[in-house]
Formats: structure tokens, C-alpha cells, sequence
């Protein structure tokens, strides 16, 4: 669990760590140079299975985010965020998955943004996960699980080159060596507010995605000019306007260039690409 400045929800955070069903666990917190009393909320925790790492000063998520991996000794490695709440049997259900499908490194959960609802479900399967990393991350960071064995065998590191989308970088350059999953269960209370990165950040978090969205399409022999990232952009976010001919038309011809190309590539599912690019012009999120 990296922390900066997160005061208001950090104890609420650790407790639903602390309290979980699988409680056979070793909380690593990293206290990345708070200066809002975050340090000393961590600093009274009593539990002896929290290892406490403080930095005198910022270092940024991605050095936390290392650090924690290179620090975890456990058969199974989970994320989590200081700002958001994981359902007290999150890790048992995930560790369940985890025991009963070997073949898998990587797995995220189900979540709420709200406490009354809804559920938000991410694509189940490795390759519709991966043919939906080329429009955005469909892997929720702080429900992640990964396999200590897999991060030995696969070297798995955040990359510091793409600066507020470490994880969207990670789980793209992973879906060609590593098996991903998501699990069909609301097992975190993912807490919106003005402080996230999505809100503080967005200008330079677009522009680490766009280069990895670009570095994908170059699997498939594409260099996308920018009004064709523009389609690409509208694509993902579901603004094809279907009432517009000219709108859809470009749309419908951007998508048919992908499939093409994958055709001959053959990178990503031919039928997960299809109805992923049907559903962006349809605006019919997964």
C-alpha cells in the first residue's frame, strides 16, 4: 500500500486489510513523504504483520510501487490504494481463484464507486482483456493479485517512462507473456474524489497513454497520424455519434483498418477485436 497525503481515508484503508477473512497476510505500507499526518497514523499502527517503510522525502507512486514488490515475500502479491475500502473477503476469494487456476498471474475484482451501486465488471478473460488495453485499462490497480512466481519469472517492474499510467503500461505489456483475469465480484469500494490522479494529472496521464496505446498498434504495423488517434480517442470513450453519417462512417472505417491489420498481424482474438470495436461505435460499454 503506497501512501501520500492521504490522510482522510488511510485508516479506513488499513483496517479493511487487517480485518479480512484470510488474515495469514503481511501488510507492507510505504509512506512515500507525507506531510498531512499520514506518517503518523502508520507510525500508531500496533499489528505486527504492517512492515512500515517511510520516505524522508517524495519519491513518487511507481518507487513505492517497486519497492513493494521487491519487499513482498508472500505466494501471492496484492495491491492496494490509501484511499480506497476492499470487501473483508477480497483477498480470500482472490486467493481461492488464484489456488484453482495455476495458469493465472495476474487477476483484478469486480468494484463499486458508490456504496449503493452499481457493480462495475471488467472483461473475465485474458483475451478480451487484452484486445480492451488498447482503449483503456480494464484491470483495477488496487484490486490486483499477482503471483510471486510470476513476477520472478516475468521480471514484472513498473516502468517510470509513463508517468500517472504505470499500471495501464504494465498490464499492456504483460497481455503478450502473462495470463490476466478479472473476477465477476464487487470486492472494492473504489473512492472517487478530487485528489486522484485521473483528476489532478489528466493532462500528462493522457499523453502516457497515448504512447501506449500507439506502441500496441505498432504490433500491428499502425502509426496512428493525430486525427487518427482523435477516432481512436472518441472510439474508447464511446462518442461516436451513430445519428451522424459522416461520424460512424469514419468510425466504421478506422475499426475495419484494425481488423484488417489483425488479420494479417494476428496479435490480438479476431472475434474479441470485433465485438470490442462494435461495442465502442455502438457505445455500449462492456
Amino acid at each position: 500500500m503506497p501512501v501520500y497525503n492521504n490522510v482522510m481515508y488511510l485508516q479506513e484503508a488499513i483496517n479493511t486489510i487487517l480485518w479480512q477473512t484470510l488474515n495469514d497476510l503481511e501488510l507492507i505500507i510505504i509512506d512515500d513523504g507525507s506531510t498531512d499526518g499520514s506518517a503518523g497514523i502508520i507510525h500508531d499502527i500496533k499489528d505486527t504483520r504492517v512492515k512500515k517503510i517511510f520516505h524522508s522525502v517524495n519519491m513518487g507512486v511507481v518507487t513505492s510501487l517497486n519497492q513493494g514488490l521487491d519487499l513482498a515475500q508472500g505466494e501471492y502479491i496484492a495491491r492496494m490504494d490509501s484511499d480506497d475500502v476492499a470487501a473483508l473477503n477480497r483477498l480470500e476469494v482472490q486467493a481461492y481463484f488464484m489456488d484453482t487456476n495455476p495458469t493465472i498471474d495476474i487477476c483484478g475484482t469486480g468494484y463499486t464507486t458508490n456504496y449503493l451501486g452499481p457493480v462495475k465488471l471488467n472483461p473475465m478473460h485474458h483475451e478480451e482483456i487484452k484486445v480492451w488495453l488498447l482503449f483503456h485499462s480494464c484491470i483495477l490497480h488496487p484490486s490486483v493479485m499477482m503471483r510471486r512466481s510470476s513476477i520472478d519469472r516475468l521480471g514484472i517492474s513498473y516502468d517510470y517512462n509513463y508517468p500517472h499510467a504505470e499500471d495501464y503500461e504494465l498490464w499492456n505489456r504483460l497481455s503478450s507473456s502473462a495470463k490476466l483475469a478479472n473476477l465477476p465480484h464487487n470486492l472494492m469500494y473504489y473512492r472517487p474524489h478530487e485528489g486522484q490522479v485521473s483528476n489532478k494529472h489528466r493532462v500528462i496521464q493522457d499523453d502516457s497513454a497515448r504512447r501506449i496505446r500507439q506502441r500496441q498498434l505498432s504490433q500491428l504495423g499502425i502509426q496512428l497520424s493525430d486525427n487518427e488517434y482523435d477516432i481512436m480517442v472518441k472510439l474508447a470513450e464511446y462518442r461516436v455519434n451513430s445519428e451522424d453519417f459522416e461520424d460512424y462512417r469514419i468510425a466504421e472505417g478506422f475499426a475495419n483498418w484494425l481488423i484488417d491489420q489483425n488479420r494479417q498481424y494476428q496479435v490480438f482474438d479476431q472475434e474479441a477485436l470485433k465485438m470490442a470495436l462494435s461495442r465502442c461505435i455502438s457505445r455500449m460499454p462492456y
